[in-house]
């Protein structure tokens, strides 16, 4: 009973990034952004005082009730991550700061900060339960375990889903979820304690892909590489939840077809997908 009551809170979760989400794209025409932490190799056209490293989440918080907090990282919102953007020290609070929305009742670890995700080293973060969906791209090419789609869009200005560190070089639009809202994938489950790139408010620790099954954790789990645990997961028995494009809440079976999860999180593949 309880865990059946943290599964339904988790998706009350999803549910209000969702509306978040789209309260923002109501305002904007377009998805909210992630903002890398560093320039795009071999783009000379990214001006570099927009390498903030903000994720898309900072976009949001002011529909999730934390205008505060946003307003918090409003000195972040400009210069190149680290010595500016939000790695300011006037954003060190900020970064700190646990918001309810992110967090997943059945994991015990997000509910505490941590000074061990990648890029913070020795920075106190808050951490999210949840992650924007980037496709199913092959994080780390050829290292990695798993198939996916390449290149990596974690060098390039295009992705297969809605949430990557470049999108805000490439802002994506409704018209651009051409396989349909109720089809796609927006935002899925992880757990930070085998996600350790997971800062709630860190360009480059808010998306993850479709490439590695449901729940896959390597055996044993090492963190430096990236390559193959870049994915979704959760405590909830049996799959994880998303949040769909359209902002409804679906729980994925840990079994789904492989080919099907992956097809669910692209934008525009153009495939022919029936939702379990």
């Amino acid at each position: 009973a309880r865990e059946a009551a943290r599964r339904i809170q988790c998706s009350n979760n999803l549910k209000q990034l969702g509306t978040a989400i789209h309260t923002y794209l109501g305002d904007h025409e377009m998805f909210p952004a992630g903002v890398s932490y560093h320039p795009l190799w071999g783009d000379t056209r990214t001006p570099l005082d927009e390498i903030t490293g903000k994720g898309w989440i900072i976009d949001i918080l002011p529909f999730l009730e934390q205008r505060q907090l946003y307003n918090e990282f409003k000195p972040g919102l400009v210069g190149q991550w680290p010595a500016g953007g939000i790695g300011r020290p006037e954003c060190a609070e900020a970064m700190k700061t646990r918001t309810a929305e992110l967090q997943c009742a059945s994991d015990p670890t997000v509910h505490e900060n941590s000074t061990e995700q990648w890029q913070w080293f020795g920075y106190e973060v808050a951490l999210t339960s949840y992650k924007g969906v980037m496709g199913d791209n092959r994080m780390g090419g050829s290292y990695s375990v798993h198939p996916g789609s390449e290149p990596s869009c974690t060098i390039s200005r295009s992705c297969p889903g809605i949430f990557w560190r470049f999108s805000f070089l490439n802002p994506v639009k409704t018209k651009d979820v051409t396989d349909g809202l109720s089809n796609t994938l927006m935002v899925g489950h992880s757990r930070p304690r085998y996600f350790p790139c997971s800062a709630a408010y860190f360009g480059n620790g808010d998306y993850a892909s479709t490439y590695a099954p449901i729940n896959y954790v390597p055996q044993p789990f090492d963190r430096a590489e990236w390559w193959n645990w870049w994915g979704f997961s959760s405590d909830h028995p049996g799959g994880a939840p998303f949040c769909m494009a359209d902002g409804s809440v679906q729980f994925l079976d840990e079994e789904i077809d492989y080919p099907l999860y992956r097809a669910l999180s692209t934008k525009a593949g153009g495939e022919s997908v029936e939702f379990p």
